[in-house]
C-alpha cells in the first residue's frame, strides 16, 4: 500500500487514496496544526516521468518553483483547477512549455500515457509537499473531464472551496499547446474551425 508521512508532523504515516487511473494519489493528514494553513493538510503525488531520472533537475533549470505559483497567482484568492494553471504557465512562459511539449508530449496533441501536464502536476505535487502551493481534490470540468478527479490549486490563505475557476467556465480552446490539434473548449466535439465548434 501507498503511504507517506505528513511534512509537517514526520511521526504520522498516511495512507494513500487514488485520485485518478493516471497513478496520481492524495495524502490527507487530518491534525489541525503546524500546517501551511489551519486544518487538515492534504498534498498530491503525481507520477514521476518514465526513465528520466533528471524530473527535479529539468523542473530547476524551467524555474517552476516560481513559475508555477505565478500561474496560480494570476487567479489568487481562489482554488484554480489545473488545466487553467497550464494555461497561464503556457502564456506567461511560451518557449519552456513548448519545451516541455516537445518532450513530454500533450493530449491535445496526441494521446499519450506521460504528458507535459502529468509532468506539470507532478511538479505541483512537490511544491504543495513543501506547502509553497495549496492542493485540493476535485471535479474536472470541460476538456480535462476524462478524469474521474483533478487537482484544483491555490496560494495561502486558503480560499473558500465555494470560490473556484474551472476550465469549463473560461471556454477556452487548447491554442496555447503547440500543434495542438484542438478547438472545443470544453472537448466534446471534434470540429476544427472554432466558428463551428456549437460550445
Amino acid at each position: 500500500m501507498n503511504r507517506q508521512y505528513c511534512h509537517f508532523h514526520t511521526e504520522d504515516d498516511i495512507a494513500a487514496v487514488r485520485l485518478n487511473d493516471e497513478g496520481a494519489y492524495t495524502f490527507t493528514c487530518e491534525r489541525t496544526t503546524d500546517h501551511p494553513v489551519r486544518g487538515p493538510y492534504t498534498w498530491l503525488q503525481a507520477p514521476d516521468p518514465p526513465d528520466l531520472p533528471d524530473l527535479s533537475g529539468l523542473a530547476e533549470d524551467l524555474g517552476l518553483r516560481v513559475e508555477l505559483p505565478a500561474a496560480i497567482a494570476r487567479s489568487a484568492g481562489s482554488w484554480v483547477e489545473y488545466g487553467v494553471v497550464e494555461a497561464a504557465y503556457a502564456e506567461s512562459n511560451p518557449r519552456d512549455f513548448a519545451t516541455l511539449v516537445e518532450r513530454y508530449g500533450h493530449t491535445a496533441v496526441k494521446a499519450k500515457r506521460y504528458t507535459t501536464s502529468a509532468f506539470l502536476a507532478a511538479t505541483l505535487g512537490r511544491l504543495s509537499r513543501s506547502g509553497d502551493v495549496l492542493f485540493h481534490g476535485g471535479p474536472a470540468t470541460g476538456r480535462w473531464d476524462y478524469n474521474e478527479q483533478i487537482s484544483w490549486w491555490s496560494l495561502a490563505p486558503e480560499p473558500d472551496w465555494g470560490s473556484r475557476i474551472s476550465w469549463e467556465s473560461l471556454r477556452r480552446s487548447m491554442d496555447y499547446v503547440p500543434g495542438s490539434t484542438e478547438v472545443c473548449p470544453v472537448g466534446r466535439c471534434t470540429e476544427t474551425d472554432p466558428d463551428r465548434c456549437p460550445h
